[in-house]
């Protein structure tokens, strides 16, 4: 299994909850650097199967963390 896979287990088993998990949490759990996960939640991110958590760092928009992707409710 890779980091993409354990990083949306993490994801899921969080039921309802909406804090979002950092990606320094993710790199503690996974004993590896951040920049390793960061990587790993674009892609996640840029698939649509995660919702980025961003912190404005410097005037910009960062990467912070990671939350469940929304449920995708059927049209009416």
């Amino acid at each position: 299994m890779n980091i993409d896979q354990h990083i949306l287990e993490i994801l899921d088993g969080r039921g309802g909850l909406d804090q979002p998990v950092t990606l320094n949490d993710f790199a503690r759990r996974f004993g590896t650097s951040s920049t390793i996960v960061a990587h790993a939640a674009r892609r996640l991110v840029d698939a649509g199967l995660a919702m980025p958590s961003t912190v404005i760092v410097d005037g910009v928009p960062t990467l912070h963390g990671l939350t469940p992707r929304a449920p995708v409710r059927p049209p009416r």
